[in-house]
């Protein structure tokens, strides 16, 4: 797997080619990570395994495309970190509506017991066309702690939502992205 550099500037061009969307709408296209603390900033679920029997979506954070990293060594390590654990999430919703699910992290081919990690993703109530997510994290069974807003930043063909400026003002204007 390739490490490459990418702009963020025209982040639908290349992070959407070639992937199948045949997800739920409100899955479909680019998200940015508003407030996450860490060095990974935008995300697609485009190219994921959609299983809408168990309302799971499998989503390879170490594909091709698939998340951008900071250019910075904390970036670098974190992206290869996902590569070499081959970090997977685990999405499951609680049903058809598509409103809450919970998010179980894959290393190693491992999934995480919810006791160590709790990673909680709902639709924002006010955003019933899946713009916006809001995502909480707890640790060893601890209260939640941290977490980031999901915003929708491209739609599935790459239009950009009025988000995608407030994104770039946020943002360094490259990236790294496992190619």
């Amino acid at each position: 797997m390739v490490i490459e550099k990418r702009q963020h500037k025209d982040i639908a061009t290349w992070m959407l080619a070639d992937k199948s969307a045949e997800l739920p709408a409100v899955l479909q296209g680019v998200f940015f990570m508003d407030g996450n603390p860490l060095a990974d900033d935008c995300l697609t679920m485009h190219g994921s395994k959609w299983d809408a029997d168990s309302l799971t979506l499998l989503l390879p954070v170490f594909a091709s495309r698939q998340w951008t990293f900071h250019t910075s060594a904390e970036g670098r390590r974190l992206l290869n970190g996902v590569k070499f654990a081959r970090l997977t999430y685990s999405i499951r919703f609680e049903d058809e509506t598509l409103q809450r699910a919970h998010i179980t992290p894959i290393v190693f081919g491992l999934p995480i017991p919810k006791w160590i990690v709790n990673f909680l993703m709902y639709r924002d109530q006010s955003s019933t066309n899946g713009d916006t997510w809001i995502r909480r994290n707890s640790w060893f069974r601890g209260t939640p702690s941290g977490g980031y807003t999901l915003r929708r930043i491209a739609d599935k063909n790459g239009k950009y939502t009025p988000v995608f400026t407030d994104m770039q003002s946020k943002v360094n204007d490259e990236c790294l992205v496992i190619a």
